[in-house]
């Protein structure tokens, strides 16, 4: 089986590119295939025009997206690995998921209905400034859109790794626990 990890963050010794490598690694050492999709050195332009929009109607996208689409055809699993900055995944990713999540390819509409059309496993890695409060859902404010993108798209999406509190000054004990659990995922991502 083939996993697509499309990853994120502009610099390679980042730690979210640290628990894409971890989980990479796990992938491999089960016996499958993967193939790392960085959206920043591909120089991925986010950014949808009006007139893509409009072919969006009549199911045309652009050779570019294509090869995003083919990517996802082509893969078994899909795992967003980023970061939050302001409550919000990177832009580079959100227009990843407008541009190439498409009406026909991703989902259609039948009866009134929307139907998900990519059947594929599915899960994110995310590193989150903020520590998990007791007060506040920050799952739910940080992890439940995206979430809700991938199963609308009809996706199998497994529990995401939150890593929370991660910062400079972080905890070290923490990080590589985090980085850990990364490799392990991987492992078990398609058991």
């Amino acid at each position: 089986m083939k996993a697509l990890i499309v990853t994120a963050h502009p610099q390679q010794d980042s730690f979210t590119w640290a628990l894409t490598e971890q989980f990479v690694a796990g992938v491999i050492a089960s016996g499958h295939e993967v193939e790392v999709a960085d959206l920043y050195s591909e120089g991925f332009n986010p950014v949808v025009s009006i007139a893509e929009m409009a072919g969006w109607q009549s199911g045309l996208v652009s050779p570019e997206i294509r090869a995003e689409q083919e990517r996802i055809r082509n893969c078994d699993g899909l795992i967003l690995s980023y970061p939050v900055w302001w409550s919000t995944p990177p832009a580079i990713l959100s227009g990843w998921l407008q541009r190439v999540l498409t009406l026909g390819f991703a989902f259609k509409h039948v009866g009134g209905r929307t139907e998900g059309q990519l059947k594929v496993r599915a899960q994110m890695l995310v590193n989150i400034g903020s520590r998990q409060r007791q007060d506040v859902d920050l799952a739910k404010l940080y992890l439940e859109p995206m979430i809700g993108v991938l199963h609308y798209c009809g996706m199998n999406v497994l529990p995401s790794q939150a890593n929370w509190g991660v910062y400079p000054q972080a905890d070290r004990d923490t990080l590589q626990a985090y980085i850990d659990q990364a490799y392990e995922n991987g492992k078990r991502f398609f058991s």
